[in-house]
Parts: structure tokens; C-alpha cells; sequence
């Protein structure tokens, strides 16, 4: 048997979808400005594989629930990506996360995590164009860098 779903909102209101959720948004919420981020490449990511180089990709988000990942580009430290992700800010958001694995058969390896300040971006005209260091254990050392393009808009 189909069962048919319909959703009537007021001209304000939006829903937000992911395969398991449904997130209601409004007007209030909304800040209305776009954050665009390209993830151009990564360099020198640090090796989790025992055999072989990383299979690596990222996950990008502001809200932890709604995530968004590049592919995942296999056997090499020194990936390139050059794919583009569109997030509609809302109020209260201040930071990008961004997150780099290393894809396995079975599960995912932490390569390393950043953050990017809103507000950094903002500071710099409403572009950034920056590599982005993966902090190693306690900050010491580096698993590696990726470059990422930011625009507010």
C-alpha cells in the first residue's frame, strides 16, 4: 500500500530533509545569508592505513544533524576534491566543522577535525581562501591540511 505524505506550509516556512529526519525552519530563524565551501584538496594527510595510502573524505557541517561529505578519493595522502556545498545559515551558527576520514572496508579512521569561525570569514570580506591545518593528538604536530574556499553571501 502508497501512502502519500503532503506538507502545506505558510510562504515563511521551509522543511529541511536528510534520509532519517525532517527539520522544521522559519523566517526567525533564518540569518538569509549562504555559506559556500569549496573543498579544493588536501596534502600530507597523515597515513591510517597499515597497507597502502588513505581513502580519504570529509564531512562539513554547522548543525551536527545535518551533514554534508565529499567523495571519497582513494590511495593517496594528497587528495583533490574540488567540490562545492551550500549551507543556508541560521542564527546561532558561528562555526563550520569540518571533519577528514580515512575510508575502510569496515568503519572510518579520524584523520583530523578543524573549525572555521563565521566570523573570521566575515572579517575577511565574505572570502577566505585558506589551507586549514588537522591538528595532531594535543595540538602537537600536524596530520596534514586541506584547502577550502569560503563565501558568504
Amino acid at each position: 500500500m502508497k501512502t502519500k505524505i503532503k506538507f502545506f506550509l505558510h510562504k515563511d516556512h521551509f522543511l529541511s530533509t536528510s534520509t532519517t529526519r525532517f527539520k522544521h525552519y522559519n523566517s526567525t530563524n533564518m540569518s538569509h545569508e549562504t555559506l559556500q565551501v569549496i573543498v579544493v584538496e588536501g596534502r600530507n594527510l597523515k597515513d591510517k592505513d597499515t597497507f597502502g595510502q588513505n581513502d580519504a573524505y570529509i564531512e562539513l557541517y554547522l548543525d551536527k544533524n545535518y551533514k554534508q561529505r565529499t567523495s571519497t578519493i582513494k590511495d593517496t595522502n594528497s587528495p583533490v576534491w574540488n567540490e562545492t556545498f551550500n549551507f543556508n545559515l541560521l542564527k546561532g551558527q558561528d562555526h563550520l566543522h569540518i571533519q577528514v576520514y580515512d575510508e575502510d572496508v569496515v568503519g572510518k579512521d579520524s584523520i583530523g577535525a578543524a573549525k572555521i569561525s563565521l566570523k573570521k570569514i566575515q572579517q575577511a570580506g565574505g572570502k577566505l581562501d585558506e589551507w586549514i591545518k588537522l591538528p595532531a593528538h594535543l595540538g602537537l604536530g600536524s596530520n596534514g591540511e586541506i584547502h577550502l574556499i569560503l563565501r558568504l553571501s
